[in-house]
């Protein structure tokens, strides 16, 4: 069952082309890789499915319905979890206070409430600690806990290993393994670094400069040199 379909997709800021003609598949349960270096577009691209951006050109297939444009609150809505670059988390408010804000604004949470609190053992660990005291790292774990409870069918990560230490990096990965086999949920990874897209997608769009110049499994793209070709360097 395809989840999510994006077509032909160009995107801008001003007059200067960002995203070049970029189309592409998401299948239910499925986890897709999207890696390139810095400036390359992912995050622009993101922005675009989560309609903080408006496209020039193309269509965004959500479960069959044209979501091309929608305001990021009916994204939301709809059950697209997000873990941004940065953020992600309310920093005033308690660990369990963000979980509990979140859940409340889920329509998909249910029983996944208690399924996110065995899964994410920060949430009980430092329930009372207030968010923007937490490192990095366990910010990220409070982040992706936060759009697993808001997500449907489809989660969005933008780099998320980024400025982690190896361990909590590690972590990540164990983490997107386990949301997918445990709750069913396509996730689109964003990263520059591909050993994380190694480690968890099936599938894999390497982009250039706002185009995807190479698709196919994960397996077969992230081969050394490969990545030499498109300045990804040598795993």
């Amino acid at each position: 069952m395809r989840i999510l379909e994006v077509a032909d997709l160009v995107v801008g800021y001003g007059k200067t082309v960002v995203i070049n003609g970029v189309s592409f598949t998401v299948n239910l349960g499925e986890v897709v890789g999207l890696i390139g270096p810095n400036g390359a577009g992912k995050t622009t691209l993101i922005k675009t499915i989560l309609g903080y951006l408006k496209p020039w050109r193309g269509r965004i297939l959500y479960e069959g319905n044209d979501i091309t444009g929608l305001p990021t609150h009916k994204m939301v809505r709809l059950g697209i979890g997000y873990v941004p670059e940065r953020g992600g988390v309310l920093r005033t408010l308690t660990v369990r206070e963000n979980i509990e804000l979140a859940a409340s604004m889920s329509k998909y949470c249910g029983d996944r409430f208690r399924e996110v609190t065995r899964l994410f053992k920060i949430i009980e660990e430092r329930k009372t600690q207030i968010a923007g005291t937490l490192s990095g790292g366990e910010q990220k774990m409070l982040s992706i806990a936060i759009a697993l409870l808001m997500a449907g069918k489809l989660m969005i990560l933008d780099e998320p290993s980024a400025g982690l230490a190896p361990i909590m990096r590690k972590r990540v990965v164990e983490i997107l393994k386990r949301i997918k086999d445990e709750f069913g949920i396509s996730l689109i990874v964003a990263e520059q670094d591909p050993t994380i897209v190694l480690e968890t997608a099936e599938t894999v769009h390497v982009i250039e400069m706002g185009t995807i110049v190479r698709s196919g499994k994960t397996h077969e793209i992230i081969k050394p040199e490969i990545l030499k070709e498109y300045y990804l360097g040598a795993l």
